[in-house]
This record gives structure tokens, sequence and C-alpha cells, in this order.
């Protein structure tokens, strides 16, 4: 959990067609995202341990707090699958 992940700064986050996707320009991966994977995304900077990015997004959404671990470490492991993130 103090594992900071850190985006791949070849992957790009855009919205096409009303879908948000997470891809690399010159290579055919291919993320789809909802809002929370793009908030995850946007969090993935380096210096925030896997444990600060639940926290903040706990406190932003309480009424989600129980799923949220959960749903965290799962995007982190397909972002991480996709070569879009490394977790230093």
């Amino acid at each position: 959990m103090e594992r900071k992940p850190k985006r791949n700064l070849e992957y790009r986050l855009e919205e096409i067609d009303g879908e948000l996707l997470l891809f690399h320009p010159g290579d055919t991966k291919m993320v789809y995202c909802n809002q929370t994977a793009s908030l995850i995304w946007q969090l993935c900077d380096g210096t925030r341990s896997v444990q600060q990015i639940i926290d903040l997004l706990a406190a932003a959404y309480p009424e989600a707090a129980e799923s949220i671990a959960e749903d965290v470490n799962g995007t982190l492991q397909q972002f991480e699958q996709h070569g879009a993130i490394q977790l230093q």
C-alpha cells in the first residue's frame, strides 16, 4: 500500500465519442475508464502512495468508502497490466 503509482507519460486519457479512454498513441493498448478510474489515473503522479489515493477518494466519496480500496487496487492492477503505470 506504500508503493507509489506513476503514470507512463506516453499514455493519454481522452474522451472519445462520450467514452473515457486511456490509450497509448503508438500502440494498440487501450483501457476503458469510468469517472473513478480517470480520477485514479490523475492521482498517479508518483508522489502519492496507493493508500493515500484510497484515503483521498474515500474522503471525497464517503458513501462508497467500503468499496474504494478494492476499486483502486483493481484499477491500478489493470493500468499496470497495460503498461500505463509503474508502481515504485
